[in-house]
């Protein structure tokens, strides 16, 4: 399949002349000489979104389409998800290709402006796209009216959360604010705003050539892979999702390393998403398949651990960081990313027990009905509770001292 459309990342950064040569801007042309085509195309795919939440586009595209105009659209490219570097990696070698993108979403909601939600620390991303939009401005590529803006977004976890985005951009903090309203209903200075991810729209050029052309195309195309932790070659792979499983993926990043390179865990959608055990190796990187597995694809920032790493440790990194990245707002996030933290502190450091471990539980209860403005509360629950069912060893050595634990990192 992969070989057989077109490619997210070519080999070498594409200048808007080498793009137009692949046939870049194509798509957009046509898309805004036949509405009515793009907005059934759109309106079918089975495309969700890719920064992790996997929320129907479609569905997003047509709610932001019922509120009316002026409308806006937001490339949303706030890459702060720790092991995640496929959005600034897009940037940076195919800028055209987001652009085209965002401006076939906003083709199909008659959008008036459009903005580049880019982290403030990805340079090189922000002065890939900022020379492929003075391409741009000399041609006659962006006639149809639309305002083409990059924003900053400033370092932190819920910056890349869809209303935190709407409220930076208006000048704001960027934090997340309540809903509803959403933001397809009442986003960036108030108008119906689509917030769709950098490598979502980035498939709307060749989702909708495939669509105009009456191809039955498969709706996974390829997808980007952030691979690390212990391997050999980390970074950002192009993949098909029907046909790579995590061992071809370990094997095209060169492989496990380490003092004991055996494949011990693997983590496939970034740090709030359940661990795997090695068995799930052969597990293909489709989204239905990872979740049958046992886990969430998220935006496939793939962390593959081996037998040199103890679960506890990597726990406790995770745990302090969404209790150092809430933003405060919400009590109850608050109280359980803290008491998720210290408890998995005190295991780490070897003052827990196993009823601090049970306690957990209790915390997620006494949150359940409390109100949270974003997906951040739920988000340490999924790998803790998998690393205490599938590595119970881990914790063992950390509580019980055991002598013959095989937790290197506890001795």
């Amino acid at each position: 399949m992969i070989a057989t459309v077109p490619r997210l990342l070519p080999g070498d950064t594409e200048s808007l002349t080498a793009y137009q040569k692949q046939g870049g801007y194509r798509a957009l042309d046509q898309a805004r000489s036949d509405l009515d085509t793009l907005r059934e195309v759109l309106a079918q795919t089975g495309l969700t979104g890719l920064g992790g939440a996997h929320f129907p586009f479609a569905t997003k595209l047509n709610l932001t389409l019922a509120a009316p105009g002026p409308r806006a659209v937001v490339c949303n490219a706030a890459e702060d998800e720790p092991g995640s570097q496929k959005d600034r990696t897009l940037l940076e070698r195919n800028p055209h290709l987001v652009i085209e993108g965002t401006l076939i979403a906003a083709a199909a909601l008659q959008a008036d402006v459009a903005y580049f939600y880019v982290s403030e620390t990805l340079e090189a991303a922000l002065q890939s796209l900022q020379h492929a939009l003075q391409e741009l401005a000399a041609g006659p590529l962006l006639g149809a009216g639309v305002e083409l803006r990059v924003h900053r977004a400033p370092v932190a976890y819920v910056a890349g959360e869809a209303t935190a985005a709407v409220r930076a951009i208006d000048g704001g903090e960027a934090k997340p604010t309540q809903q509803p309203p959403y933001p397809s209903e009442s986003g960036v200075a108030g108008r119906p705003t689509l917030v769709s991810n950098c490598e979502t729209l980035a498939n709307l050029p060749r989702l909708f050539a495939a669509g105009n052309n009456g191809e039955a195309s498969a709706q996974t195309w390829s997808r980007l892979v952030t691979i690390t932790g212990d391997i050999d070659a980390p970074g950002v792979y192009e993949i098909s999702p029907d046909e790579t499983t995590f061992a071809d993926l370990i094997a095209m990043a060169g492989g496990m390393t380490g003092a004991s390179p055996e494949l011990k865990a693997i983590q496939p959608g970034g740090p709030s998403s359940a661990y795997l055990p090695a068995a799930a190796a052969d597990v293909l990187l489709r989204n239905e398949d990872i979740r049958e597995a046992g886990s969430q694809p998220g935006c496939l920032a793939v962390r593959v651990l081996s037998h040199a790493r103890c679960l506890v440790e990597e726990v406790a990194e995770l745990t302090a960081f969404f209790a150092r990245e809430q933003c405060g707002q919400c009590p109850s996030c608050r109280m359980k990313t803290q008491a998720y933290g210290k408890l998995i502190q005190q295991v780490q450091k070897g003052r827990g027990n196993w009823d601090m471990l049970h306690q957990l539980s209790t915390v997620d209860e006494f949150v359940a009905d409390m109100p949270s403005r974003c997906a951040l509360i739920s988000m340490p629950t999924p790998p803790v509770a998998s690393a205490v069912r599938l590595f119970r060893e881990d914790f063992a050595a950390h509580i019980e001292e055991s002598a013959d634990s095989s937790c290197a990192a506890a001795h």
